[in-house]
C-alpha cells in the first residue's frame, strides 16, 4: 500500500443506535450538495450509519489505491467499530453511481457476519471512455483548454501523478497569463478534488470486468433503467426498484434517502 501520513481514514461512523448498521459508500459532490450518508444519518433514527469516502482517502499524499485495497481498509475499520454487534443486527451496504463496485466488494467481505445486503442507487461501472471524458470536463472547468489525458495503461500511481502534474502546470500557465503570481487557493483545492476523483475512477476501471457478487449476498438496485442487469448476473437475479424521474440526474434528495430506507426496512 502506498500511502502517507496525512490521509483521512476511508471509513468513519456518523451515528450510533441499536438498529441495523448501514455502510454508505459515497463522496462529496462537486456542487457541495448533500451526501446520501448525511441524509440517511438524519433520517434513520436508531440506525448505525457509517460513511466510506474513497475520495477523502485519496486527497492526501496517497495518489492511488485499488478497489480491493480500499474494501479491505473499510471492512477493517467497520469491524473494529462493530465488534460483537456484527452478528446481532443486519448490515446494509449502500452506494450511488460509480461507488457500486467498491460497495459490492465491501459487502462480499462482510458475508458471514450476520445478514448482509447491498443497495445500489443508479449503479455505474466507469470505463476508460468515462475517465477520458471526465478529465476533459475538468480541464474545461479549470479554463485549461484541451490537455491530453495521460495514458491509462501502466502504473496507476504514475498515471495519477502525471495527471495532477499536467493540470497543475496548466493552472500555473493560466495564472501567468492573468498576471497572477500563483493560481488562486480555490483552484489548487479544486485540483486536489479532481485528482482524487479521477484516481478513484481509474481504480474502478482497473477492476473491470465487474464480477458477480457472492451468491449469499442480497442485492437491491434503485434505478431509472427498466432493463437494468447487474454485471456478471442474469436478469432477475437482483431486486429492481424503478426510481421516479429526477429534475437532476444523480441528485441527492431526502426523497431518495427515504426510498433507500424503505429498502432497509422491508
Amino acid at each position: 500500500m502506498r500511502s502517507g501520513t496525512d490521509n483521512t481514514p476511508i471509513c468513519s461512523q456518523l451515528s450510533a443506535g441499536g438498529g441495523a448498521a448501514i455502510v454508505v459508500v459515497d463522496f462529496q459532490a462537486l456542487d457541495d450538495g448533500p451526501r446520501l450518508s448525511q441524509l440517511l444519518s438524519e433520517a434513520a433514527a436508531g440506525q448505525r450509519i457509517y460513511q466510506v469516502d474513497p475520495l477523502a482517502a485519496l486527497s492526501g499524499d496517497r495518489l492511488y489505491a485499488a478497489l480491493p485495497e480500499m474494501a479491505d481498509e473499510s471492512v477493517a475499520i467497520f469491524r473494529s467499530c462493530e465488534s460483537s454487534k456484527l452478528t446481532e443486527q443486519p448490515v446494509f451496504v449502500v452506494s450511488q453511481c460509480s461507488a457500486a463496485g467498491l460497495s459490492l466488494q465491501i459487502a462480499d467481505r462482510l458475508i458471514g457476519a450476520g445478514k448482509v445486503s447491498a443497495i445500489l442507487v443508479q449503479p455505474t461501472w466507469p470505463d476508460a471512455e468515462h475517465i477520458t471524458a471526465q478529465f476533459a470536463d475538468f480541464q474545461r472547468k479549470l479554463g485549461l483548454g484541451s490537455l491530453p489525458c495521460p495514458d491509462l495503461g501502466g502504473d496507476p500511481w504514475s498515471w495519477s501523478a502525471e495527471m495532477e502534474r499536467s493540470m497543475r502546470e496548466g493552472l500555473t500557465g493560466l495564472a501567468t497569463r492573468l498576471g497572477l503570481a500563483a493560481p488562486p487557493l480555490a483552484f489548487a483545492e479544486l485540483l486536489v478534488s479532481y485528482r482524487a476523483w479521477l484516481a478513484f475512477l481509474l481504480a474502478c476501471r482497473n477492476d473491470l470486468p465487474a464480477k458477480a457478487p457472492c451468491a449469499a449476498l442480497t442485492v437491491s438496485v434503485l434505478t431509472d433503467e427498466p432493463d437494468f442487469v447487474l454485471p456478471g448476473t442474469s436478469p432477475g437475479e437482483c431486486r429492481i426498484t424503478l426510481l421516479p424521474p429526477a429534475e437532476r440526474p444523480n441528485a441527492m434528495t431526502r426523497n431518495l434517502a427515504k426510498l433507500v430506507l424503505e429498502q432497509v426496512m422491508n
